[in-house]
């Protein structure tokens, strides 16, 4: 049985009537460009103002704050849309790139307070009515969530897309470093910071004629956070620390009043999905949020078009009753092993925690099970050794091959259809004389014709209990939970889930060396009820009647 099919996004708008407001009046497009005074530097913007008559007219502002621009022959390639329908359109260079001077500052204290002062200008000016929404992609998204985590007080809405809502987990997923992104090598994050603060942040300013030229010149060259942005974005042991702290957007996001659009990839390995995914969830006293997902098979990216983000951008700056105001709480493109299905629009999907304890196979099985009961017989565990050269990609097109550098688990096939929506969690009970261990965990479809990663996590044993700093452990027998990315996915009628640990992906995360006493290398992952994997799976369930 598949999903109940709902309304794509497209659909939604026209049933709904959720698009462009057709305007009453033909608007042109009158381009200007200033320069920004903030508190930190001056900010080169430019508004695409919408104008009768050739004379420009009061609108409300939509921006997008960037430190791509310096390298783009074109702003916005969206501002014709939005000056049809009677909106200021208005880019800016982020603070310490393009034609802005002041210092990069990797998601840190300038770029939050240049936003608040540069929405606080716009609605200050005589062609503004005062109302200001912020929406972008990727780091334009990052810097709407920067933003509203001050509450200018004329910030009116934001659509965040692919954004950064906290910048060590763009960096690091429990404490292990990001490398590649098997699924699209040219899309892993990993040139961040090094491409911003050697890259994006070094061009000068190149528009002499405009006032200031000479300031925003001095400051753009001055030596500003580069190594520290390096220090911190690269550690091999990066603790969260104040640095981190101080570009964690998530802590306060509960203090954000206004009205929040969240826009993401469920595959989005590069900005990652739980950025996006865990400030919509933080986000309890915004009067209206809601999110929209993209299938797990896209990935940087979202799927929210322009005729949603100006539709929002009319009923929220502009007061009309278009049809968003009916829209979900959730629509997100679910996908199985085949590839991405539909869009399933409602409420929070209600879930039930379903776990699958790791134990000894029945006779003429696989030999390592899932079941969701626990064992009652002892066993010996399953061992691997950590290498620092194992991959993923290898693991799966053979995880069931004897003595290699993983812990293999697969439950029975499955009796129906089954959605989880959220991030599954990993409980790992490992036996091994070391103080210290790294852990990869992947939640797989076992399908028929190939064995499909759905998810991942990673987790330095050291940081299980705080991100904050460092704790080894005895060696022995220890547990930890490790979290995994979340996602919206399916498994089909007659698959199997399967469960792979490792100490490393050399595919995703960088090896770490262990660098305590001499001992055993093995480790032996625990197969006598304390290991298992917890499933967000919809719906009311009963595990037992799953396989």
């Amino acid at each position: 049985m598949r999903p109940r099919l709902a309304l794509p996004l497209a659909a939604l708008v026209a049933a709904t009537a959720l698009a462009a407001p057709a305007p009453a009046v033909e608007y042109g497009s009158l381009t200007q460009v200033y320069v920004v005074p903030t508190r930190h530097a001056y900010l080169h913007v430019e508004v695409a103002h919408p104008t009768v008559g050739g004379k420009v007219v009061r609108a409300a502002g939509v921006v997008t704050y960037s430190p791509y621009y310096g390298t783009l022959s074109t702003r916005l390639s969206d501002q014709a849309a939005w000056t049809r329908a009677g909106f200021a359109r208005v880019s800016a260079d982020l603070i310490g790139t393009g034609k802005s001077g002041g210092c990069y500052d990797y998601g840190g204290k300038r770029e939050r307070e240049s936003g608040y002062d540069l929405v606080e200008w716009i609605a200050k000016q005589p062609w503004s009515t005062g109302k200001v929404g912020m929406l972008g992609g990727s780091y334009d998204g990052t810097t709407a969530i920067q933003t509203a985590s001050l509450r200018p007080p004329h910030l009116t809405t934001i659509i965040p897309m692919a954004a950064i809502s906290r910048w060590y987990d763009y960096a690091y997923s429990g404490g292990i470093r990001y490398t590649a992104n098997n699924e699209d090598p040219s899309d892993e994050g990993f040139d961040t910071p090094a491409a911003f603060s050697y890259g994006l942040s070094q061009p000068p300013p190149t528009d002499p004629d405009q006032p200031y030229y000479a300031e925003r010149l001095v400051s753009a060259m001055t030596p500003c956070d580069e190594t520290e942005h390096m220090e911190k974005g690269y550690a091999v042991n990066p603790d969260y620390d104040a640095f981190w702290v101080d570009r964690d957007y998530r802590r306060n996001a509960a203090q954000v009043t206004i009205p929040v659009l969240v826009g993401l990839n469920w595959g989005d390995w590069n900005v990652k999905q739980e950025t996006g995914y865990e400030y919509w969830r933080a986000l309890t006293r915004s009067p209206f949020k809601r999110l929209y997902a993209g299938t797990r098979w896209k990935g940087h990216g979202s799927p929210v078009t322009t005729d949603v983000r100006i539709a929002w951008m009319d009923h929220f700056l502009r007061g009309a009753r278009n049809g968003v105001e009916k829209m979900p709480a959730v629509t997100s493109q679910t996908s199985d092993s085949a590839g991405a299905i539909e869009f399933l629009a409602g409420p929070v999907p209600r879930t039930t925690p379903v776990r699958l304890y790791a134990q000894e196979g029945v006779a003429g099985d696989f030999g390592q099970a899932l079941l969701p009961s626990k064992p009652r017989n002892e066993s010996d565990g399953v061992s691997y050794v950590p290498t620092g050269t194992a991959t993923e990609l290898a693991a799966l097109e053979n995880p069931r091959a004897p003595g290699q550098q993983w812990a293999w688990f697969e439950s029975p096939s499955l009796k129906q259809d089954v959605r989880t929506f959220g991030a599954p969690t990993v409980q790992v009970w490992s036996e091994a004389q070391r103080t210290w261990l790294t852990y990869a965990v992947s939640v797989v479809d076992v399908a028929p014709d190939a064995n499909v990663a759905v998810t991942r996590g990673w987790l330095d044993s050291r940081y299980r209990n705080t991100l904050a700093k460092r704790e080894t452990w005895k060696p022995g027998l220890n547990g930890l939970t490790v979290v995994a990315k979340p996602t919206d996915y399916v498994f089909r009628k007659g698959h199997r889930v399967g469960l792979l640990v490792m100490a490393e992906q050399l595919d995703w995360v960088t090896a770490k060396a262990y660098d305590g006493a001499p001992g055993s290398a093995t480790v032996t992952v625990d197969t006598t009820g304390r290991t298992s994997v917890t499933l967000p799976v919809v719906g009311r369930v009963d595990p037992r009647r799953l396989f």
